[in-house]
């Protein structure tokens, strides 16, 4: 990442242009620099720096207990991020694209949004799932999917 992403000057009050990419992957680093009970989790994210690059360098920052390469098992990568954020860490789960997300589906419908209610409020699940979605790059029918209504 360079460091004009990165960068600590003050605001000079103009507009800075960044790609989405950029944006994300900013934001991430400063969460993670922020609470160290943040950590990432998900397919290439580590040594390979993601799929799309998002994560590139975090894993030389972070280390690997924060930076975690998963298998391909995304109800695995999300039921992990699942226990985790039940037991006080901020996991971020990254999903190739969104496509991938439907494997996890019981994951996130039983058990991330209903485990609050499940027991009576003693529990939270404070964690969030990154993942892409369109056809951008030309991926092909089981990786540029649009779910969205």
């Amino acid at each position: 990442m360079s460091s004009a992403v990165r960068s600590d000057a003050a605001s000079t009050g103009e507009t800075e242009v960044k790609t989405f990419r950029e944006a994300i992957s900013e934001a991430l680093w400063e969460e993670m620099e922020r609470d160290e009970n943040i950590f990432i989790l998900g397919e290439e994210v580590g040594v390979w720096g993601g799929t799309y690059a998002v994560t590139r360098g975090f894993y030389d920052h972070f280390g690997e207990k924060r930076v975690r390469d998963t298998p391909i098992a995304e109800m695995v990568i999300v039921g992990a991020a699942v226990g985790a954020a039940m037991n006080g860490l901020r996991p971020i789960a990254e999903i190739m694209t969104i496509n991938f997300a439907f494997l996890a589906l019981d994951a996130i419908v039983n058990h991330a949004a209903k485990a609050r209610y499940m027991f009576g409020g003693q529990f939270s699940v404070p964690m969030v799932i990154r993942t892409t979605t369109g056809g951008g790059r030309q991926l092909g029918a089981t990786h540029s999917h649009s779910p969205e209504p």
